[in-house]
């Protein structure tokens, strides 16, 4: 194939992507900047051995994919538990928003230089002899293009069931 075709292949290539670019930048801007996303969990373990799970940051990167390590940090002017995740994506810092062991946990993002924000809520409610886990994400896209893939590509409840999954599989190996 001769030089040309290559070169007008690479401009309709070009082309074509800043269009889906485009679209996807205009469909961003119509969605909502923040979104509710939950998901829940039957455990068969009591409300405390979850909640051990929940907060033992140094644990994290042994159960939770793609999370290579975690760094603890000082302590929130009240006290709150503040730590460092890595990962593939770079790294979020996060800190303990509200806590009530073993019942009520809120954690959130605390880097507001971040595309991204928000908060979950995790609720342990007791069951027979285990619990049932709710995990409610308020989250933030600030990026329109972020936002579109997040609602139409990732799904805005991604994390929260890949979250959910992971548990689930430490929980049942415990």
């Amino acid at each position: 194939m001769s030089g040309r075709w290559w070169a007008g292949a690479g401009v309709a290539l070009v082309a074509v992507a800043a269009g889906l670019t485009a679209a996807a930048l205009a469909a961003g801007r119509r969605l909502p900047v923040e979104h509710v996303s939950e998901g829940g969990l039957e455990l068969d373990r009591p409300p405390g051995e979850v909640w051990d799970v929940l907060t033992a940051v140094d644990l994290f990167p042994a159960w939770r994919p793609g999370l290579a390590h975690v760094e603890r940090l000082p302590a929130t002017a009240t006290g709150g538990l503040r730590w460092r995740e890595y990962g593939k994506h770079g790294h979020t810092t996060y800190e303990v928003v509200e806590s009530a062991a073993p019942h009520r946990l809120v954690t959130g993002i605390a880097d507001p230089d971040l595309p991204y924000g928000g908060t979950w809520t995790y609720v342990l409610t007791p069951a027979g002899r285990g619990c049932t886990l709710t995990v409610t994400e308020r989250g933030e896209v600030y990026q329109p293009l972020y936002r579109a893939v997040s609602h139409y590509v990732t799904g805005e409840g991604a994390t929260v069931h890949r979250y959910l999954r992971a548990l689930a599989h430490r929980m049942a190996a415990a």
